[in-house]
C-alpha cells in the first residue's frame, strides 16, 4: 500500500484520458448538484476532501470489466473509492471522465450542475447552483467555476483571460472596496482549486481483497453490502455479464413497476443456482461463467413467472408489499417446481407477510424457506412446510382493521386485495375497475388510501372531537379507509362524505363494492364509531373468506403459463 499526493487537475486528467477507469461493481454518479457545490466550497476554503483509493492491477493476472465501453488503451489503475468526488471534480472542470456512460448526456449534466462563484460575496455562501434566471443575468458577478478550473497558470493567454475578467468585474461596479488587482487575486484563489492536493492510496491486492476493502469504506454514510462484493467478483470473472445481462434485467423489472435493489435480485440468483442466500456459503465455482449463465437464465424465467402470478391478484408494484425478501422464496419455489398451486402459494405469501416473517433475521427465515423447497418433492409439500414455520395462524378479527392504517403495511395490502377481489370500481369518472385502465391491468399501480370520513369532517376541532367521542386512532383506522386511484384522491381531499359522494357519483353500488354499508352520506360524527365497528367486522369476515378461498383452491398453475 502506497500513499501519494495528487493535484486536482492531475486527478481530472487521469479520469479524462483513461489512465484510470472504474470497475463494474461501482455504482454510477449519484451526487446531487448541492453536493458538487459543497465540494467546490471545501476546496476554496482549503478544507480536506478525503482520499481516493486506487487499485494497481498491473501485477495481477485478472481481467477486470469496466462500467463503460473500452478502447485500445487498457488501464491498470482503477478508482475503487472516490468515484463520486472524482466525477464531481471533472464536472467542476467541465471535462467528461472516460467512464461516463454514453447513454447519459454529459452536456445536460453540466447544465444542471453549473456551479457559480459569487465574486461579490463578502461572506458565505460563496458558491451557488446556477439556474435559468441566474444564467440570464447580464453580469460577471457569478463566475462559472469550470471557466477558471481549466485555466493553466503556466500559459500566458490564461493569465490574460484572468486579468481581463478582473477588469470587467470592476467596470461593472462589483467588488466595492477592492481594486482590480485584489479582484484578480480572488479569482486566482478560485483557479488554484485545480492545484489543491488530494491524498491517493494505491493498493495492489487481489480483486476479492479490493472489493472487501471497498465494502469496509463508508461514503456519505452508505456502506457497500456483501452482495456488492460478490457482484464485483462475478463482474471480474465474467466480463460484461453485469453490464449486458444483470443490470438490464434490473431496469426491466423497474419498467414493470418493481423497483428492487440489485442486491435483492442477486440474492434470488444464488437462491436459484446455489440454494443459498449467504454468499460465503456458496461454492466458489458458482461465480464462474459456466455456473452463473444457466442459473441466471432460470432466475429470469422464474422472476417473470412470479410477477405474472402476482398480477393475477392486482399486484403490479413492490411498493405495496411489506417486504421484498418474500420474492427470494417465491422465485426459488417457482424455479424448482413446474406445477404450483398459485392460490396456496399466495395464501402462504400473505401469512408470511402478515406475521412479519422477514422483518427481522430475514436471512435465517430465507435459509429455512430454501431448505423446505430443496427437500420437498412437490410444491404443496414445500408450501405446507414453510407455512408451518409461521407462528400459530389465527382468523382475522375486527380489531385487525381498527389499527392505524399508516402503521399497518400488511393491513393496507390486505385492504387493497379485498377490494381487487371484489372487483371494486375506482371513484373517478371512468368507472374503471380498480387497478385497471380500460380492460388492461395498470402497470405499477399504487393504490391511494383515502379516509372515507376525512379527518376534518370527524374532528374539526378538539372540542368537537371530544363531544363526538372520537379518538385519533379511530379516525386513522383501516376500517375508515377506501382504496381509490390517485386522481380522484386529490380532488376529494377533506370534503364531507355527503358532499363528495354526490359530486363524484359514488353511489350505493360503488360503496358496497368496498364494503361501505349504511346511509353514510347522511351520517353525523356521533354515529361514526358504531359504523366503524360494523365495517371492521365486515372486513374481517371478507378477509377470512378470502383466505379460505385460497386454501381450498385446487388449481395448479404450470410454469409455462
Amino acid at each position: 500500500m502506497a500513499y501519494s499526493s495528487l493535484k486536482v487537475h492531475e486527478i481530472v486528467e487521469s479520469s479524462v484520458n483513461h489512465a484510470w477507469s472504474v470497475p463494474e461493481f461501482q455504482r454510477g454518479f449519484v451526487w446531487k448538484a448541492t453536493q458538487v457545490r459543497d465540494l467546490a466550497e471545501s476546496l476554496w476554503l482549503d478544507y480536506p476532501i478525503g482520499s481516493v483509493l486506487v487499485w494497481d492491477s498491473s501485477s495481477r493476472q485478472v481481467g477486470v470489466e469496466e462500467r463503460t465501453v473500452v478502447d485500445a488503451q487498457t488501464p491498470t489503475k482503477w478508482l475503487v473509492d472516490g468515484q463520486q468526488r472524482t466525477t464531481a471534480l471533472c464536472i467542476l472542470s467541465g471535462r467528461r471522465p472516460y467512464w461516463w456512460l454514453d447513454g447519459e448526456d454529459w452536456n445536460d449534466k453540466l447544465r444542471s450542475y453549473d456551479i457559480r462563484f459569487d465574486i461579490d460575496a463578502k461572506e458565505e455562501p460563496y458558491f451557488f447552483v446556477s439556474n435559468a434566471a441566474l444564467r440570464r443575468t447580464k453580469t460577471s458577478r457569478y463566475v462559472p467555476v469550470h471557466d477558471l478550473m481549466v485555466l493553466d497558470p503556466q500559459k500566458e493567454q490564461d493569465q490574460q483571460k484572468l486579468q481581463a475578467l478582473a477588469k470587467q468585474i470592476k467596470i461593472e461596479g462589483l467588488c466595492d472596496g477592492m481594486d482590480a488587482m485584489e479582484v484578480y487575486a480572488r479569482l486566482e484563489r478560485l483557479r488554484k482549486i485545480r492545484d489543491r492536493e488530494v491524498v491517493a492510496i494505491t493498493v495492489g491486492h487481489d480483486l476479492e481483497e479490493v472489493v472487501e476493502i471497498f465494502a469496509r469504506l463508508n461514503s456519505k454514510g452508505t456502506r457497500v453490502t456483501e452482495a456488492d462484493i460478490y457482484l464485483g467478483v462475478v463482474a471480474a470473472r465474467n466480463g460484461g455479464w453485469v453490464r449486458e445481462h444483470f443490470l438490464p434485467f434490473v431496469r426491466k423489472l423497474e419498467e414493470r413497476g418493481f423497483d428492487l435493489s440489485p442486491n435483492r435480485l442477486f440474492q434470488s440468483l444464488t437462491a436459484v443456482g446455489a440454494k443459498r442466500i449467504r454468499y460465503k456459503q456458496v461454492n466458489d465455482a458458482f461465480w464462474n461463467a459456466d455456473a452463473i449463465a444457466p442459473a441466471w437464465k432460470r432466475t429470469q424465467v422464474s422472476w417473470d413467472y412470479v410477477l405474472n402470478w402476482l398480477a393475477t391478484y392486482g399486484i403490479t408494484t413492490n411498493e405495496i408489499l411489506p417486504s421484498d425478501a418474500v420474492f427470494i422464496t417465491a422465485v426459488a419455489l417457482f424455479d424448482k417446481f413446474q406445477q404450483v398451486n398459485k392460490s396456496l402459494a399466495f395464501e402462504w405469501l400473505l401469512q408470511a407477510l402478515r406475521y412479519g416473517r422477514y422483518s427481522a433475521s430475514a436471512a435465517t427465515s430465507l435459509d429455512e424457506d430454501l431448505k423446505e423447497i430443496e427437500t420437498a418433492t412437490t410444491a404443496q409439500e414445500a408450501l405446507e412446510g414453510m407455512r408451518g414455520r409461521i407462528r400459530a395462524i389465527e382468523p382475522f378479527v375486527a380489531d385487525d382493521f381498527l389499527r392505524d392504517y399508516s402503521d399497518a403495511r400488511f393491513g393496507r395490502l390486505l385492504l387493497f386485495l379485498l377490494m381487487f377481489r371484489n372487483k371494486a370500481e375506482d371513484w373517478d369518472s371512468t368507472r374503471n375497475r380498480l387497478a385497471f385502465t380500460g380492460n388492461e391491468l395498470t402497470p405499477a399501480f399504487a393504490p391511494q388510501f383515502h379516509h372515507i370520513f376525512p379527518r376534518r369532517f370527524l374532528a374539526p376541532g378538539e372540542a368537537e372531537e371530544a363531544k363526538a367521542g372520537i379518538t385519533s386512532e379511530q379516525i386513522e383506522a383501516l376500517a375508515n379507509i377506501a382504496i381509490i386511484g390517485a386522481s380522484v384522491n386529490i380532488r376529494i381531499s377533506n370534503k364531507n362524505p355527503l358532499a363528495y359522494f354526490a359530486k363524484y357519483d359514488i353511489d350505493t353500488k360503488r360503496r358496497k363494492q368496498q364494503f361501505i354499508e349504511g346511509e353514510v352520506d347522511q351520517m353525523v360524527p356521533e354515529k361514526y364509531v358504531s359504523w366503524l365497528q360494523v365495517r371492521a367486522a365486515r372486513l374481517a369476515e371478507e378477509a377470512n373468506l378470502f383466505i379460505d378461498e385460497l386454501r381450498s383452491a385446487k388449481t395448479e398453475l404450470p410454469l409455462a403459463e
